[in-house]
């Protein structure tokens, strides 16, 4: 039995990231002048993060095979959630999705946290990226008779570099 502890203890230190060292925040204010950052923690099963990188590709005429190259990327964050209705985070994704709202009315400012990179000499502040978003709700299943959502944040903007307060939920940008 030992053993296997120990087994088990070596393979929790791989240095993989754990998804708790990144967490996502979303500026339930629809994206204003004063945002208001909520944790998208609670009640969110799945958050994950596709840069899905756009190719292009070129073959000339001295070659048998094509040059290709990364010339942009659309990003996307497929997102599952228990519709949690205390949760201000949630109870403002399912809004958009219930009042079937479109254009600026479906869009907020989402933030990325990196735990694992605190800003020096700053408590509570680590590095951080942020960009507009476009709040897609797909769907509103029912999951054994509890309502569960899905849908994707769709990029709108590029990322801006930044830090986040964890503490005061504000953000950032780099050089300011």
């Amino acid at each position: 039995m030992k053993m296997n502890l120990q087994f088990y203890a070596e393979a929790k230190e791989t240095g993989v990231e754990q998804r708790y060292q990144q967490p996502d925040y979303i500026d339930v204010t629809g994206g204003g002048e004063m945002p208001q950052f909520e944790l998208l923690g609670v009640g969110v099963t799945q958050l994950d993060n596709s840069p899905s990188a756009q190719t292009t590709s070129k073959r000339y005429v001295n070659q048998k095979s094509a040059t290709q190259s990364i010339g942009s990327y659309e990003w996307t964050a497929p997102l599952e959630f228990d519709l949690i209705r205390s949760e201000k985070a949630i109870q403002f994704i399912a809004d958009i999705g219930e009042n079937e709202k479109t254009g600026v009315e479906a869009e907020t400012l989402y933030v990325k946290v990196y735990l694992n990179k605190p800003v020096n000499l700053k408590e509570n502040t680590f590095e951080a990226r942020q960009r507009r978003v476009a709040v897609e709700v797909a769907e509103f299943s029912d999951n054994d008779g509890e309502i569960q959502g899905s849908g994707n944040l769709l990029g709108k903007t590029d990322w801006v570099k930044g830090e986040f307060n964890t503490k005061t939920k504000t953000f950032t940008p780099a050089g300011e």
